[in-house]
């Protein structure tokens, strides 16, 4: 695991990875669209500005309380050339570099960086997806909703991984579902690193799980869904659930491997994820429980069980939001340790499909705040408040055929 200090700081800061988008989507697209919205061949943009504060209130040792006001610019662009084709990528611009324990920090370590480039194509009832691309695999590091809900399930996640991968759409049990099955491993190339502030390149002596030649890692992820696309169900389904297997090999020893005497284990990970919605007269309750067990997590020794819980109660504008995750380190040749995230937060977002009386036709706003307590493995606590405030627009142009 990473050191204390810099774990608690982590708490305060990993909404800032994800895509800032409404509530009311998807933090990503679990299987990849193609041309939505717009007569191929078309192209399209979204866009995304994100403005995060987070008040270090009080910690365990105190040294580490912090105050750090930091930006977010994602910008998602696509080319359709025939509805059965799209190229996409997503450009993030925040900060790469962390701070050290206890720092404040404002408008600090920006870089921008290429988190994905792809190929996307249509056949069928199958989609493929070839280039660079976040893996699918925590359901709720994708839909949890929330500033910091996510900060310990998303320590598992594959992102900005270089393979291909194929979705298979069929219906089943009276639901729809969805079948994907992705090869992979780390990019390693020029795009792995980042423009103004440098992130430094990864390379194959940084060890990791799944960083290896060729794609030797592999992951398969069924999702189903009662009254929607197994890819909204959060949002719009009745019920939905998520089970998920992942291998990835065994990279090269780092140097912290070297120092330690220890060598590096395939990683092996199982996951299995529930969603439901109910309705309660004007209200919405949407839940949602997920449980991971990670075998030589992140190709360490140890193994780790992650149990998440979230409700969210969407009464319009307002979304309440309580979630808390729980983290079972099971420590090879020493004692077991915890860590614990509990997260209570309230986002404003207007009703305004529109963006009637915004500068953009399509464009949204929303706010949140939140209030975070987390514990790590070595008993050190953070109390941390939040605010964030999001403006979000897309758009597309259809292009002349001719």
């Amino acid at each position: 695991m990473t050191g204390v200090g810099m774990r608690l700081l982590a708490f305060a800061r990993a909404g800032a990875l994800l895509l800032a988008l409404p509530i009311t989507a998807l933090a990503e697209d679990a299987v990849p669209g193609l041309v939505e919205g717009c007569t191929a061949p078309c192209a399209g943009y979204e866009v995304s500005a994100e403005l995060q504060n987070d008040w270090l209130l009080a910690a365990d040792p105190s040294l580490l309380r912090s105050d750090e006001l930091q930006p977010t610019l994602t910008v998602d662009l696509f080319f359709a050339p025939t509805d059965y084709l799209r190229f996409a990528t997503s450009i993030i611009t925040e900060p790469v570099v962390e701070p050290q324990p206890g720092e404040n920090a404002t408008f600090e370590g920006i870089g921008t960086y290429l988190a994905e480039l792809y190929t996307g194509i249509e056949a069928g009832p199958a989609t493929i997806r070839a280039g660079k691309f976040d893996t699918i695999f925590s359901l709720a590091s994708e839909v949890a909703p929330g500033i910091n809900a996510t900060d310990l399930v998303s320590d598992f996640d594959a992102d900005e991984r270089v393979g291909a991968q194929v979705v298979f759409d069929f219906d089943g049990l009276g639901m729809d579902q969805a079948l994907a099955a992705t090869a992979f491993t780390t990019d390693r190339s020029i795009f792995s690193d980042s423009l103004f502030t440098t992130r430094g390149r990864t390379r194959l002596s940084d060890g990791g799980a799944g960083n290896t030649d060729g794609l030797s890692s592999l992951s398969l992820v069924l999702d189903g869904c009662r009254g929607a696309e197994p890819v909204d169900c959060y949002m719009d389904g009745d019920f939905g659930y998520r089970l998920a297997f992942r291998y990835q090999k065994a990279g090269e020893p780092s140097g912290e491997d070297l120092e330690d005497g220890l060598t590096p284990g395939d990683e092996v990970a199982y996951l299995a994820s529930s969603t439901a919605s109910l309705q309660l007269n004007e209200m919405t309750l949407r839940l949602l429980g997920e449980a991971a067990y990670l075998r030589h997590f992140n190709s360490r020794p140890d193994d780790a069980l992650v149990l998440t819980g979230s409700a969210a109660l969407e009464l319009e504008p307002l979304t309440y939001v309580a979630s808390y995750t729980r983290q079972l380190n099971l420590v090879d040749g020493g004692p077991d340790t915890h860590e614990h995230l509990a997260d209570l937060e309230v986002i404003y977002e207007p009703d305004d499909e529109h963006g009637e009386g915004m500068p953009f036709d399509r464009s949204g706003w929303k706010l949140a705040a939140a209030y975070t307590f987390a514990r790590d493995a070595d008993e050190q606590t953070a109390h941390v408040f939040s605010v964030r405030a999001v403006f979000d627009f897309d758009g597309d142009v259809e292009l002349d055929a001719q």
